[in-house]
């Protein structure tokens, strides 16, 4: 069983919470493999408001990420409060110090930057490079980046929604039989995977 924990906090963006959560229950679910995923969506409290105002009720405490293998990350306006806060700052700090696999989206690398997680390289919305160096002295690039700290999208335009694509980058790591699955679920194109070595 891959315990997959999701990060909900105030001002979260609903895209960015809802476009990993979706693909990754999807996959959880998926009646033609056992993927072994089990998604957990947890926060600093049992109910956030979201960017734009939705209440996202039934989180589970943070505590419950410390059982997690897979973090993922998400963005939105509430970010950088969100990256001052203790709490979370410490719930993704001890993920990355005992070698779970973290992933951000768009401005959730703000979050990992603050909680000191050494990446090289990361991506963030554009809007928000200047901020993200501050925190943190990653390369800062745009797309999809795989760093061995962290996974993060963010910067570029792209045919994808961006929450997806890192909902698929971690089926493609820990349930690759479920990527075409859910893709037919979805009615979505898989992003392509990382170019085979050659």
């Amino acid at each position: 069983m891959t315990r997959v924990g999701v990060l909900a906090y105030d001002g979260v963006e609903e895209l960015d919470l809802a476009g990993v959560v979706a693909p990754l229950t999807k996959a959880a679910r998926c009646a033609h493999h056992d993927s072994g995923l089990r998604v957990l969506t947890a926060g600093p409290a049992p109910e956030v408001r979201g960017s734009n105002g939705l209440v996202i009720g039934g989180l589970r405490d943070i505590g419950v990420l410390a059982s997690c293998a897979v973090l993922v990350v998400p963005g939105g306006r509430g970010a950088e409060r969100a990256a001052a806060s203790p709490p979370l700052r410490r719930a993704i700090a001890e993920a990355s110090a005992r070698g779970a696999a973290l992933f951000s989206v768009c401005t959730g690398a703000l979050l990992v930057a603050a909680a000191g997680v050494p990446a090289r390289r990361m991506a963030v919305h554009g809007g928000k490079r200047g901020l993200l160096a501050e925190l943190t002295s990653a390369r800062i690039g745009s797309g999809l980046i795989r760093d061995p700290a962290v996974t993060s999208v963010g910067g570029a335009p792209g045919p994808g929604v961006k929450a997806v694509d890192i909902a698929f980058e971690v089926i493609r790591r820990f349930a690759a039989d479920c990527v075409p699955c859910v893709a037919g679920r979805l009615e979505v194109l898989a992003p392509p995977g990382p170019a085979a070595p050659d």
